[in-house]
């Protein structure tokens, strides 16, 4: 497995790309419409439009990773600077991975530690985890063991996982990008405190 970051990709591999986004509408799932859309130029919301025409993932801002397992795109995901507040890095954004490599912890091996890392360059002081109404549940996955999941998981992360320094969660939604979000936390900064209140 490795990564590349949207930014580095030529032409051949943003088309590979695109059509790897495309390849989600066929899961019907409900978030499939922020990653894609045939008229994505026009369409703000999907990941094509804040790639190419924003600059929240230009290297600076943040990063988009595409993980890849040999030739083939197996997930993909972002970590941007907060609009809200610039010593806040939120990860795990725009966040996909394929059916058949989702027990493979790709998000907790791969994409998170990248999104982390990228926060501790950037000398963010915490890093966040966003959720819709429709998939906080995923939430659960980051606090307890799963039926007959191994203790490892949780017990045993190490300092580049996330959530390494602990799982913080907000107890009621904030708004994030114009939209209502769940939101759990990692302090990088362990002194560091933010009023939640202030974007609800």
């Amino acid at each position: 497995m490795y990564n590349k970051t949207y930014t580095s990709l030529n032409k051949n591999e943003k088309d590979y790309f695109f059509e790897y986004l495309q390849s989600i509408k066929a899961t019907n799932v409900q978030s499939y419409v922020n990653m894609w859309h045939d008229n994505w130029m026009t369409e703000v919301n999907t990941l094509p439009y804040v790639l190419e025409n924003t600059d929240r993932f230009n290297d600076i801002n943040g990063k988009f990773h595409i993980i890849y397992n040999d030739s083939d795109i197996v997930a993909c995901g972002g970590v941007y600077r907060s609009q809200f507040n610039d010593l806040i890095g939120i990860g795990g954004v725009r966040t996909w991975t394929n059916d058949k490599y989702r027990h493979q912890s790709l998000l907790r091996e791969f994409l998170l530690p990248l999104h982390k890392t990228w926060c501790i360059e950037h000398n963010m002081k915490m890093i966040v985890l966003s959720f819709n109404e429709y998939n906080k549940n995923l939430i659960q996955v980051f606090k307890r063991r799963r039926l007959g999941e191994q203790e490892e998981r949780i017990n045993n992360r190490q300092p580049h996982h996330l959530f390494y320094n602990g799982v913080n969660e907000l107890e009621f939604p904030v708004t994030i990008q114009y939209t209502k979000q769940w939101v759990m936390y990692e302090k990088l900064d362990p002194l560091f405190e933010f009023d939640w209140d202030s974007i609800k």
